[in-house]
């Protein structure tokens, strides 16, 4: 996975073209200085998270932030300056590994790469490119790997999947600084090794979601919701470290640790509460089920429509199947667009045009012959299992097959399971029904 920074608002956009060309390899973090999210933290993050980082800013300032002591650049992570003018690359450190990288970007942008004295390595880049000719060739070493967490990612996946398990409890007094809750936020987090991005939503006592305090912590988490209990509720909740003050304060001897549960049915502390002078936080993990939904894609006879797609296709945050099952998928959702596009003109309701896919909806391709998919521990998944793998971390699966998909079958686990029939496909005109 490559990490694209867009250092200010000029380089979004090229940033956001680089992704669309590498959308299953690459991930957009985008800078905005007055907020949380600041260059030097933006820049620092995703050194740390990713292998190879393409920073979209002007040379000078990627310099600056490399020399103003705030962000460190770990020792063998390839780093790119791409011009936000589409006028060069430049690999700034990664030596072989960052060139090699460079010729990919300047090949997908058509800009000029810069080299600073390392030859790539030949048949060896580390881009996309490199990725989809390793899946290929089944190459165990250089496969992707399926890897389906809310800790921070110590093998840089390639298929990263992030599910928002998360719930930060948050208790904050009277005179709590947002800038203090937010330090002793991320500071807990990134100790516990747990992304932002996978919480989910804050948790208070009732009467403190609009303390400036947790408002802002909210909104550098990305504008989760906050979930506000009574006190009485919180009172009965069993946590590990009780305070008799907080007690006497407000009505219940925990804030963020019991918050932190309410807001996580049947889940558990991860995070035992933590506190600063003013501001306590604790963080748990949702219990969450997931669903699969079994569909069978039927197969298109010569000369005849091909059946439409199921519409739970589009509910779905990740679609799992063989090589050749999303190669069919690919052909029955560009039938499903044509289809769209002339209801479209005929003024038939918006939902027909919908399309079969949500933009966010990840695909992901199980080759079984080449064992190209694993889980986070190593262990080779067939389609089946990369379903199941993802619904038991609560997401909303759809596990495709050739055919009418009756062979299909998963294990029990803590997700929903479906089944689709596959879709009859249309009748020549004049055929007899």
């Amino acid at each position: 996975m490559i990490g694209l920074v867009a250092v200010d608002g000029p380089g979004r956009p090229l940033a956001e073209e680089l992704h669309a060309r590498w959308p299953e390899s690459s991930h957009v973090h985008r800078a905005s200085r007055g907020n949380c999210s600041q260059p030097t933290d933006v820049l620092h993050f995703a050194l740390h998270r990713y292998r190879s980082v393409v920073a979209v800013a002007p040379l000078p300032a990627v310099v600056s932030l490399l020399t103003g002591g705030l962000v460190t650049l770990p020792r063998g992570t390839a780093l790119l300056c791409l011009d936000p003018q589409r006028r060069w690359v430049i690999p700034m450190a990664g030596g072989d590994a960052a060139e090699a990288l460079s010729v990919e970007v300047a090949a997908a942008l058509g800009v000029t790469p810069v080299p600073t004295g390392h030859a790539p390595v030949p048949g060896h880049p580390p881009g996309p490119g490199h990725l989809r000719r390793a899946a290929e060739s089944g190459t165990p070493e250089d496969a992707p790997v399926l890897r389906i967490t809310d800790r921070e990612d110590p093998g840089h996946g390639d298929v990263l999947v992030l599910p928002r398990t998360l719930v930060v409890g948050i208790g904050a007094a009277g005179g709590a600084g947002p800038a203090e809750a937010v330090r002793l936020l991320e500071e807990t987090l990134e100790e516990a090794g747990l992304p932002r991005s996978a919480v989910a939503r804050l948790a208070t006592v009732a009467g403190k979601a609009d303390h400036p305090a947790v408002r802002w912590a909210a909104f550098c988490l990305g504008g989760v919701p906050v979930d506000e209990h009574p006190a009485q509720a919180l009172a009965g909740v069993p946590v590990p470290n009780p305070s008799a003050l907080v007690g006497a304060a407000v009505g219940t001897a925990s804030v963020a640790e019991a918050a932190a549960l309410t807001s996580a049915p049947d889940g558990r502390l991860v995070v035992a509460k933590r506190k600063s002078a003013t501001v306590t936080v604790a963080v748990a993990r949702a219990a969450l089920r997931g669903r699969i939904t079994l569909i069978g894609l039927g197969a298109a006879e010569a000369g005849r429509p091909a059946p439409r797609l199921p519409v739970e296709l589009r509910d779905a945050s990740a679609v799992v199947g063989t090589p050749e099952a999303l190669d069919a998928l690919d052909v029955l959702a560009t039938a499903e667009t044509l289809d769209a596009a002339e209801a479209l003109a005929a003024a038939e309701p918006a939902e027909t045009a919908a399309g079969p896919l949500r933009p966010t909806t990840r695909r992901i391709a199980v080759d079984v012959a080449a064992g190209t998919t694993t889980d986070g521990a190593g262990a080779p998944l067939d389609p089946v299992g990369a379903a199941a793998h993802l619904a038991a971390h609560g997401h909303a699966v759809a596990l495709v097959a050739l055919g009418d998909g009756a062979a299909l079958a998963v294990p029990p686990g803590p997700y929903e399971v479906h089944h689709v029939s596959a879709p009859p496909a249309a009748h020549h005109q004049g055929d007899p029904a």
